[in-house]
């Protein structure tokens, strides 16, 4: 089993999108088995997939960290369709910060064991953490249980400075913490300064994938309707460059 993160400390950039249709194309056209984290307080990806969730019946990131998740077992989690499970995110998310800070409260390694636990379970191929915007625990704890880490990032100087960040304290979570697989550009569209500022990244020192996601309304538009951009609009740019990018991306693997 290969566990992911989907990480960069700048919101805004594509980060579940990008967990949703990565999951997606593994379930719909490889037949791999995913189960997707929402670390989220806001609960994007949750909401996506299932938009009457309550977390208050519980099975979530925050009682994983908490401990009051018993170990992974398929049936604990969120079942989406065949092949799909999500564990949900929930607001608790934001208190357990707090709390956290204050009185030391939440495991950063119980993800890990959750994804160990998955992983001798035997039934699941990947698990793919969609983290929020900087260093919270959940994010921490989703980086210490990832073996890589996709960072998506819209080409302008926010991002390239929070990329440069991420590098650095990524680097010191852990000495045999997750690897960068790669920087995916999200949202090009062809203008000098997107051009420019690609050039810029592709020379930071950080892998960087050769496929970009190209701009179009049809992203938005698929979140509205909740659907993968690959079902919303198999034909538009974005859908084409997710599957290129996964190919890419886990190629030798698929």
């Amino acid at each position: 089993m290969k566990t992911i993160a989907i990480m960069n400390n700048k919101g805004g950039v594509g980060k579940t999108v990008t967990a949703i249709n990565l999951a997606d194309i593994l379930v719909r056209e490889y037949r791999k088995r995913v189960v997707l984290a929402d670390c989220d307080g806001q609960m994007n990806l949750t909401r996506f997939f299932l938009p009457e969730f309550d977390p208050s019946d519980g099975g979530t990131v925050a009682e994983v960290l908490t401990g009051e998740h018993e170990p992974y077992w398929r049936e604990n989690v969120s079942h989406i369709c065949e092949g799909l499970a999500l564990l949900p995110g929930s607001p608790a998310l934001y208190d357990l910060d707090l709390l956290a800070i204050r009185d030391g409260l939440g495991d950063t390694y119980a993800l890990k064991r959750f994804c160990e636990a998955a992983a001798f379970d035997g039934e699941t191929d990947y698990f793919i953490f969609d983290c929020p915007p900087g260093y919270t625990l959940a994010s921490v704890s989703a980086l210490i249980a990832a073996d890589e880490v996709v960072v998506p990032m819209l080409v302008d100087g926010f991002s390239f400075a929070g990329m440069l960040d991420m590098k650095e304290q990524l680097a010191g979570l852990q000495r045999s913490g997750p690897r960068i697989a790669g920087v995916l550009v999200t949202q090009w569209h062809n203008s000098e300064v997107v051009r420019q500022g690609e050039a810029l990244v592709r020379d930071m020192g950080v892998p960087i994938f050769k496929t970009a996601i190209r701009r179009t309304d049809k992203v938005p538009e698929s979140t509205f309707d909740r659907q993968p951009i690959a079902r919303y609009s198999p034909g538009s740019a974005a859908a084409q460059d997710y599957r290129r990018w996964v190919l890419e991306y886990l190629g030798e693997e698929l």
